[in-house]
């Protein structure tokens, strides 16, 4: 089935470069809410309106990709999600062709492993998850939906992350901690304690902001 990508700025072009060189999928448009950047290409492609997108292929002929990328939240990657599941519409999950994803380890619809990543055996990747360029999921992780996990990130081994956590580049976890819904990691932090819900941090070790 053909991919539409939701969104026309940097973190498509990374989605609409991993479904590329993983070939097998004809991505037809990327897609941008405001009219006045539509008509114009990315990477070669058409940016339409997202209603005209949505008026040109309805759901069942296209799977979507979330291309909204996270700046230190991904509320709006959540809210994209719910808008077109709510119309009907199903999201692929994105492999780069680099990434490494064991056998055992489970990917939910639209999750995103992006170049060079790594998710090891019985790591469990929520809906519409980005583990970003180069990140480790180590054994045995959860990580709950709309989450990001950013560059070069880390999660050691049977880590439990929640729902919309947003994890910095370069960040670590160490084994076996937790970090609840809605927390922030900030970039290169290390997280040594389990984090509770909504929480902010940042530093080594990571420290409430």
């Amino acid at each position: 089935m053909d991919y539409m990508i939701l969104g026309a700025g940097g973190h498509a072009k990374v989605v609409l470069d991993a479904i590329v060189s993983a070939g097998g999928h004809k991505v037809v448009a990327l897609t941008d809410n405001d009219r006045a950047r539509c008509g114009r290409e990315a990477a070669g492609l058409p940016v339409l309106h997202e209603d005209d997108a949505v008026q040109r292929h309805p759901p069942g002929s296209v799977l979507l990709v979330n291309g909204l990328g996270g700046r230190s939240s991904t509320a709006d990657r959540r809210r994209y999600y719910a808008r077109f599941r709510a119309m009907g519409y199903e999201f692929a999950v994105v492999t780069s062709p680099s990434a490494h994803v064991a056998a055992s380890a489970r990917l939910e619809p639209g999750a995103q492993i992006l170049t060079r990543a790594v998710v090891h055996p019985d790591a469990a990747i929520g809906i519409d998850v980005i583990v970003n360029t180069a990140a480790v999921v180590e054994h045995d992780c959860v990580v709950g939906a709309h989450s990001f996990i950013g560059p070069a990130a880390v999660l050691c081994g049977r880590v439990r992350v929640g729902a919309g956590v947003f994890i910095g580049a370069g960040a670590i976890v160490l084994p076996e901690l937790e970090v609840q819904d809605g927390s922030v990691v900030g970039a290169g932090a290390v997280v040594a304690k389990s984090l509770g819900p909504h929480a902010r941090v940042a530093g080594v070790p990571a420290k409430p902001l």
